[in-house]
């Protein structure tokens, strides 16, 4: 995939002020026939001196002058550890969850993947949690057994649910209170 494309025809052009992130060399396009010259945020495939680039920010670029910003896996949240601060709690309680990784702030949402007591399939919660660390009510109606979160997916996007999940496996019990 590449974020912008400049075609071989393309000429008196400006492109100002620009920032392009998230398309690196590793992707392969699959709707551009010459895929050997994709995964670039900007590929110039014009003639030099065709096009003007002034000022515009990406990580990776083929012919088209950019200041770079750090790579994706710099800048990017991601979480690869939860826990738990009680492996049990009641319903009508609550449990504090933590999220680990890199990159993440409190303005980091967090999707989970997870598999409710008994279930033979994976749901998915999405944007269950903002922050790496917040306490969440366990409702009175809640399912008692073994919750297990099998995955979870890390974004600054509120709306942006695209990136893969990172597999974890943690557990959490909830059972009915004798009292």
């Amino acid at each position: 995939m590449t974020g912008v494309r400049i075609n071989a025809s393309a000429v008196r052009n400006v492109f100002r002020g620009n920032v392009i992130a998230g398309n690196p060399p590793i992707l392969v396009a699959n709707n551009a026939p010459d895929n050997a010259a994709s995964g670039f945020d900007i590929l110039n495939l014009a003639p030099a001196g065709a096009n003007t680039f002034e000022n515009n920010t990406c990580v990776t670029s083929m012919n088209a002058p950019c200041g770079s910003l750090k790579p994706e896996a710099d800048v990017l949240p991601f979480a690869n550890v939860v826990g738990f601060n009680t492996p049990r709690a009641p319903r009508g309680g609550s449990v504090t969850v933590t999220f680990s990784g890199n990159n993440l702030t409190t303005t980091t949402y967090f999707d989970v993947r997870f598999r409710a007591p008994g279930a033979t399939a994976d749901d998915v919660a999405f944007n269950w949690q903002q922050g790496p660390s917040a306490s969440h009510a366990v409702p009175a109606g809640t399912a008692v057994g073994d919750w297990t979160i099998t995955g979870v997916r890390a974004h600054a996007d509120t709306n942006d649910h695209s990136g893969p999940f990172t597999p974890i496996q943690a557990t959490f019990s909830v059972f009915v209170s004798p009292f």
